[in-house]
């Protein structure tokens, strides 16, 4: 016990949990409150979270397809804009 009592820093080695009297007991009980067995899976939560335990974590190619897409409609949608501002201040060409 005094081997090991010399590689624990000093507030670490406490006579209390390196094996003093009593404290058995004490450790039993705190480990027999702890939780057993596999811990529940985490249910993803907000669109980010379900997005990235669907496409990201299970290394589908979708993210790439869905990007491009998001990119084509926001320049289109940019285009389109500035298009009928153009033709509300000159004639058609």
């Amino acid at each position: 016990m005094s081997a090991i009592k010399s590689l624990l820093p000093p507030k670490i080695s406490v006579s209390g949990v390196t094996g003093a009297s009593g404290s058995t007991a004490a450790l039993s009980d705190l480990y027999s409150k702890l939780p057993k067995g596999p811990a529940p899976k985490v249910q993803p939560q907000g669109f980010f979270g379900r997005y990235y335990a669907r496409y990201i974590a299970t290394s589908s190619p979708a993210p790439i397809l869905h990007v491009t897409l998001a990119i084509g409609f926001i320049s289109y949608a940019f285009n389109y804009h500035f298009h009928l501002k153009h033709h509300k201040t000159k004639e058609h060409h």
